[in-house]
Parts: C-alpha cells; sequence; structure tokens
C-alpha cells in the first residue's frame, strides 16, 4: 500500500512538473453513480464544437496531453467559443484525492471538470470508440450539432490519442488545428 501511494504521488508529480504551465486548483463535480451531471453539461453546450477529453490525475503522458489540448482550447477565445470538459478517471492509480493537484494543469479556465471514480465514462467510450480496454488519456473534438441523447456519449467526429488503442496518436497542434477547422 505505502508503496502505491509512493509510486502515484512520484508519478503525479513528474507529471505536474513535466505540463508547461501551472495554475490554480479549481473546483469539478463528481459524476457518482450517473452520468447525468456530463451529459447535461455538454448538451447545454449544444450549437457549438466542443472538446472532451478522458484522463488519468496521476498518468504523466495524460498530465502532459490535458495541459496541452487545454492550452489550444484556452487559445480559441478562453472556452467562450469552445467547451472544455475534463473527465478525471481511476486509472493509474488515480483517486479522487488527486484531482485537485491535477486541476491546476487545466489552461482553460472555463473548463468544466469531473471526477469519474466508477470509470463510467471510460467504460461508455470504450464501446463509442470501439476500444479493447476502457478508454482513457483520449482527446475528443465534436461539432455544433452533437447531442447527447442516448445512454452512450454520442461518437466525437475526431479524436487522438496516447494508447495502444486504434485511432491518431495525441499531437497537440494537429488537435488545435482540427478544433478550429470545425469552427
Amino acid at each position: 500500500m505505502k508503496n502505491s501511494f509512493s509510486i502515484s504521488a512520484a508519478l503525479l508529480l513528474l507529471g505536474l512538473s513535466a505540463c508547461n504551465r501551472l495554475g490554480n486548483q479549481r473546483p469539478y463535480a463528481v459524476v457518482g453513480d450517473t452520468v447525468v451531471p456530463v451529459k447535461a453539461a455538454f448538451n447545454a453546450d449544444a450549437g457549438k464544437v466542443r472538446v472532451l477529453m478522458v484522463v488519468s490525475p496521476t498518468c504523466g503522458a495524460c498530465l502532459e496531453g490535458a495541459s496541452e489540448v487545454s492550452q489550444q482550447v484556452a487559445e480559441i477565445d478562453q472556452g467562450k467559443t469552445v467547451p472544455l470538459y475534463v473527465l478525471w478517471v481511476p486509472r493509474r492509480g488515480g483517486h479522487e484525492k488527486d484531482i485537485p493537484a491535477a486541476t491546476r494543469v487545466i489552461a482553460d479556465a472555463s473548463a468544466h471538470e469531473f471526477w469519474d471514480g466508477n470509470n463510467l465514462l471510460g467504460e461508455q467510450y470504450k464501446q463509442v470508440l470501439g476500444w479493447r480496454g476502457t478508454a482513457w488519456d483520449v482527446y475528443m473534438v465534436y461539432g455544433p450539432k452533437a447531442q447527447w441523447n442516448t445512454d452512450l456519449p454520442p461518437t466525437p467526429d475526431f479524436f487522438m490519442h496516447q494508447t495502444s488503442e486504434k485511432g491518431p496518436l495525441l499531437d497537440a497542434e494537429a488537435f488545435g488545428k482540427a478544433v478550429k477547422q470545425m469552427l
């Protein structure tokens, strides 16, 4: 137990130090036993291009990817034009106690951040993306027409990731260009 805590803490510190910027800790909502809060927030921004990421608060690569992608979104009018949703999931030893520090890597101060301790969304995105394993370390873009009308989230119009699953690997600049092309 002590060893896994030490490893998690070391990974978190490594990931945080690898990120280009650290802001203030921000509030987040807890998903709990239902994805309704995420679904409601997503649908409230219908008509806009939206970015949604599923990341672990203790994965260095996730933290770096979240920092880079959120910086791309922040450069597009501080989230007023492109809402950002950050879904923190319990991968790589991540726990809710890790979220406050992890929120510091998100450059977009208007981001909607959620802790999904039951990994409901990781399992749903596994189905949506057709992956073998639970979805995490994935960054998705939705066009303005996307609506979340079923139990599963809608299929993203574009996505990149940092896993061994199918699909393009994350390149933050290319991701940012894809977002801008959808505007």
